[in-house]
C-alpha cells in the first residue's frame, strides 16, 4: 500500500553515538526544500546511464579530511546539541571527538574497516567500548560498511550502484530523480509498480500479509530496499535520498543543502537525516563549520588501563 507523505547527556549521548555511527550508513523534509547550488532552466530527460556517469564525475574526492561540525540530535521531543571534530583517511580510519557546548570532550571514537572503539569521558559514566565493525550490522539490522560512513559525511550517495539497469529516471521539481527498480514479488507487497511510484510517496507494507512474509523469506535484503536519489541538474551533486527498508519497516531520509567549495570541489554544509520506524522518529542534523582536505592528520586514541569495558553501546 502507498500513502502520500506530506537533557541529560547520560541518557542521550549513547543514542547520539548510535545514530552518528549506525544511521550514517544507510542508508528526509521535502525535496523541494533542498537548495540547489545554481538556478537552471527547465531540464531535459536523461537516461540512468547518463546521470550515473555525471554523478561519478562530480563526487567529492579526498585522501585526508578534517571537519568541524555543529550537531543536533532530536528524539521524543527533546534536542541534544554537541560539537564534533572529525578526521578521516579515505578507506582507512574515521576519528571523532564529541563535546557539548562548553567544549570539554565527552566521547572519542575510532572507526576502521575492521573495528569500532570509543571512550566515554562523562564524569559519572566512564567506560570504553571495543568491538568488530561487523557489530554495527547487528545493531542497525542492515548491511553496513566503512565506505558508507565516509560517503555520508562528505555528501556522496550511499548505495548508488553504477548499474544503469537498476534504476528508472524522471524529473521532479526541476531535479533529476533516480528510483531503484524492484522485482515483481516486491511489487506485489508494495502494491504499486516502481514506474508509478510518486517521488513523495511513503511506502507502507503490512508485515502480517502472507505475501510479505513469503517475500522476506525468499528475497535478499537489498531486494527489499527501495532507494530514491535526487540530483542537482547544475552539477549532478546529490541533494536528497530516501530509503524504504521493507524488512525492518524503516524509512531513512537524507537532505543535503547549502553547498560550498573546497579545493575546487562542492560539498554540502548542512545535512538532515531522519530515521522513522514503528511510530518512532529520530533526527540528526549536522552543519559543517569548517572542512579541510589539504593536510594529513593524526588519530590519537588511548584507552586508560583502569577503564571498564562496556559490552553494548
Amino acid at each position: 500500500m502507498i500513502s502520500s507523505k506530506n537533557n541529560s547527556y547520560n541518557s542521550h549521548l549513547g543514542g547520539v553515538i548510535l545514530i552518528l555511527l549506525v544511521f550514517f550508513t544507510l542508508a528526509f523534509t521535502s525535496c523541494k526544500s533542498s537548495k540547489s547550488t545554481a538556478t537552471v532552466d527547465p531540464i531535459k530527460d536523461r537516461s540512468a546511464g547518463y546521470l550515473l556517469k555525471r554523478y561519478e564525475r562530480n563526487r567529492f574526492e579526498y585522501d585526508w579530511m578534517g571537519m568541524k561540525l555543529d550537531v543536533d540530535f532530536k528524539k521524543l521531543g527533546e534536542t541534544t546539541g554537541f560539537k564534533a571534530n572529525i578526521r578521516m583517511k579515505k578507506d582507512s580510519v574515521i576519528w571523532i571527538s564529541i563535546s557539548p557546548a562548553l567544549g570539554i570532550e565527552v566521547f572519542r571514537v575510532l572507526i576502521t574497516p575492521d573495528s569500532l572503539k570509543y571512550v566515554s569521558k562523562l564524569p559519572d559514566d566512564k567506560y570504553y567500548y571495543a568491538e568488530p565493525f561487523d557489530r554495527l550490522t547487528e545493531l542497525a539490522r542492515v548491511d553496513l560498511d566503512f565506505e558508507m560512513l565516509q560517503e555520508l559525511l562528505v555528501g556522496n550517495a550511499i548505495g548508488l550502484e553504477k548499474d544503469e539497469g537498476k534504476f528508472r529516471t524522471s524529473i521532479d521539481s526541476n531535479q533529476y530523480l533516480l528510483v531503484s527498480k524492484y522485482k515483481r514479488r516486491v511489487r506485489r507487497v508494495v502494491g504499486v509498480d516502481d514506474r508509478k511510484l510518486s517521488p513523495t510517496d511513503t511506502i507502507i507494507v503490512n508485515p502480517n500479509d502472507p505475501r510479505y512474509q513469503r517475500t522476506v523469506r525468499k528475497a535478499e535484503d537489498e531486494n527489499l530496499i527501495v532507494s530514491r536519489y535526487w540530483l542537482d541538474p547544475a552539477n549532478f551533486k546529490l541533494v536528497h535520498s530516501i530509503f524504504n527498508d521493507l524488512i525492518n519497516q524503516r524509512t531513512v531520509e537524507i537532505i543535503y543543502e547549502d553547498f560550498k567549495e573546497e579545493n575546487e570541489q562542492t560539498y554540502p554544509t548542512r545535512c538532515v537525516l531522519d530515521v522513522k520506524e514503528a511510530g518512532n522518529q529520530q533526527q540528526i542534523e549536522f552543519r559543517t563549520v569548517r572542512i579541510a582536505t589539504d593536510k594529513t592528520y593524526e588519530f590519537p586514541f588511548e584507552i586508560p588501563e583502569d577503564l571498564e569495558r562496556k559490552i553494548t553501546p
